[in-house]
C-alpha cells in the first residue's frame, strides 16, 4: 500500500500571458472604438449613450484573449 500527494501549480505568478491583441491599438482589451472621435457622433445617437459605452467596454473583455489564471490542484492517489 502507498501514498502519493501532489501540488501542481499552473501560471505561479499569474501573468496574464496575451494570446490576441486588437490592430488598432495593440492592447488586448481595448480596440478603439469608444475613443475614436469619428465614433462620437454614432454613440451619441444609441438610446443610452453612457450605458452603450460600459456595455461595449464588457463585451471587449474577452477572456480568450489571455492564457489561464493561476490554477492550484492538490491531490492524493492510494495505490493497493
Amino acid at each position: 500500500m502507498g501514498i502519493n500527494i501532489y501540488l501542481l501549480i499552473e501560471n505561479l505568478f499569474n501573468f496574464k500571458n496575451v494570446f490576441y491583441v486588437y490592430p488598432s491599438t495593440g492592447n488586448p482589451n481595448d480596440d478603439g472604438f469608444l475613443s475614436n472621435p469619428e465614433n462620437q457622433a454614432f454613440i451619441n445617437q444609441q438610446l443610452d449613450p453612457e450605458s452603450y459605452r460600459t456595455l461595449y467596454k464588457l463585451k471587449l473583455l474577452n477572456p480568450q484573449h489571455y492564457d489561464i489564471p493561476r490554477i492550484i490542484r492538490l491531490g492524493c492517489m492510494l495505490h493497493f
